[in-house]
């Protein structure tokens, strides 16, 4: 527990830094074409975006816990006036955080290193082909049924 609270702090920690020094807002502008491409009717609507981005770059980074609370206030953002029916970005969204593509997955290696494994970053390499492939092939599926309905 305490290697992953650890963990945890360090990497929340450095959130904050990169929030800070404006570096998350650099990192929303190089997401903002794929936020724009997976969020065609949010693109007048940069508070949302930003709030997608900020959740994403904490996903990217493998920060799940930190995700999370970014990750419902943006939901809570798109939220219309009907509070029963999820709208196609939301959907997107759900799948976005469901693939959840992370370069460095903190809360796996920290887990494997707290149990003594010898090679704690072993799974690097097939945790970004799942997520990858797992986000690409939902992406497809959910335009192709958004285009049809």
């Amino acid at each position: 527990t305490l290697t992953l609270l650890g963990t945890m702090c360090l990497w929340s920690g450095l959130m904050k830094i990169a929030s800070n020094l404006s570096l998350i807002d650099k990192f929303c502008k190089m997401l903002n074409p794929i936020i724009n491409f997976l969020f065609p009717d949010l693109k007048k609507n940069e508070k949302i975006k930003k709030e997608i981005s900020m959740n994403m770059t904490a996903n990217i980074l493998g920060l799940g816990n930190a995700a999370t609370p970014l990750g419902l206030k943006a939901m809570s953002s798109m939220q219309k006036d009907k509070k029963d029916t999820l709208s196609d970005s939301m959907l997107m969204f759900i799948l976005i955080n469901t693939a959840s593509i992370q370069i460095i997955p903190t809360t796996v290696l920290a887990i494997r290193k707290s149990l003594g494994s010898e090679n704690s970053t072993g799974i690097l390499v097939p945790v970004w082909g799942a997520t990858i492939l797992a986000a690409v092939a939902g992406i497809i599926i959910a335009k192709l049924l958004i285009k049809r309905k």
